[in-house]
């Protein structure tokens, strides 16, 4: 077995699994847990500082969004998993939200090492997380056929076993890290808000 059959076949078999058993356990954890009748507890680790982040931290979060959902590779991939599909986007619109991504993530990293007040963005959860998102959106956009159909760096099934290890080692942390609350917030706010309505009744 090649490298990239283990990357594709085995080693992304496993972090679906990791990655949907995480996802359980936190959701069990979360409803275990004493009622609660806010999100600070969830919001409270990546509240941006000020107005600047908060603009590099919505351009990169829609971007991700963005390409993980309307790139048509993407959403075939995910049809293999859940049977559902909906219609891509056009790739121009995919790289350009991939660039836009890229600088706002980097335009972030600068910012947060250049500034000595007291952030959220400080800890071993939040770098990694950075680290792998970066590598599988680099990756990814280097994995595309661009001028002549090819891809700029060579072997391209390098570039893919990179990529598709990137993607897998973000989806084994995506539980268990701080990531994990940006995707279940719509979840979390309407399990609150029916606690609170259950209290109150």
């Amino acid at each position: 077995m090649s490298l990239l059959d283990f990357a594709r076949g085995p080693a992304l078999q496993w972090s679906m699994l990791i990655m949907t058993a995480g996802f359980f356990w936190r959701l069990v954890d979360f409803f275990l847990r004493r009622p609660q009748t806010d999100l600070y507890w969830m919001r409270k680790g990546f509240h941006p500082p000020d107005v600047r982040w908060k603009v590099d931290s919505y351009a990169m979060h829609a971007g991700l969004l963005i390409v993980i959902f309307g790139f048509a590779p993407h959403i075939l991939f995910i049809r293999e998993f859940i049977g559902v599909s909906w219609p891509s986007i056009p790739a121009g619109v995919i790289l350009f939200a991939a660039a836009i991504t890229i600088a706002a993530m980097i335009a972030g990293l600068a910012h947060r090492m250049t500034d000595s007040s007291p952030s959220a963005f400080s800890a071993f959860d939040d770098y990694f997380t950075w680290s792998v998102v970066f590598g599988a959106m680099v990756s990814g956009i280097l994995c595309y056929p661009h001028v002549g159909g090819t891809t700029i760096i060579k072997p391209y099934s390098g570039l893919l076993v990179f990529h598709l290890f990137a993607v897998e080692t973000l989806m084994v942390w995506l539980p268990f890290g701080k990531l994990m609350h940006l995707a279940f917030m719509p979840l979390f706010a309407i399990a609150v808000r029916l606690r609170r309505l259950a209290i109150s009744s």
